[in-house]
């Protein structure tokens, strides 16, 4: 009876797993890495962001406080392949005006339109207080 029960539970957490995966991104693989000089950008302010090239449609950096960067590939996964390529708004979230879709920029989560998964994100180092690496 044990064993049954135990048997049971990894069914359940087992597909309770696989249930909640998130659809694969299929935004392609671009190699990024490049600095950023932090006080010559808006990235100097909390809150503040830049565009950069790179990535598959353009690379976004958000400075959510003194020490940490958030960035993302600005392709949105539900139409990147025509085009679709998301810009800030509100310093809250990135806007898809092709398809529609808005995501958090704290996680890269969509929180509304037809896009099902977040948007790629990339690493960030602060490597001093003025520069700042992007890379994957």
């Amino acid at each position: 009876m044990k064993g049954l029960r135990l048997l049971l539970l990894c069914v359940f957490l087992l597909l309770g797993a696989v249930s909640c995966k998130s659809p694969e991104s299929t935004i392609p693989y671009r190699k990024i890495h490049f600095t950023v000089s932090v006080p010559s950008t808006d990235l100097i302010n909390v809150g503040g962001y830049e565009y950069f090239t790179g990535g598959v449609q353009g690379v976004v950096v958000y400075r959510f406080d003194m020490h940490t960067f958030l960035a993302y590939d600005r392709a949105c996964p539900h139409d990147w392949d025509k085009g679709g390529r998301v810009k800030m708004i509100n310093s809250v979230y990135l806007y898809d005006s092709l398809c529609g879709s808005m995501f958090n920029i704290l996680d890269g989560a969509p929180v509304s339109g037809p896009a099902e998964t977040p948007l790629k994100a990339y690493q960030t180092y602060l490597e001093d207080e003025f520069t700042l690496r992007v890379f994957n």
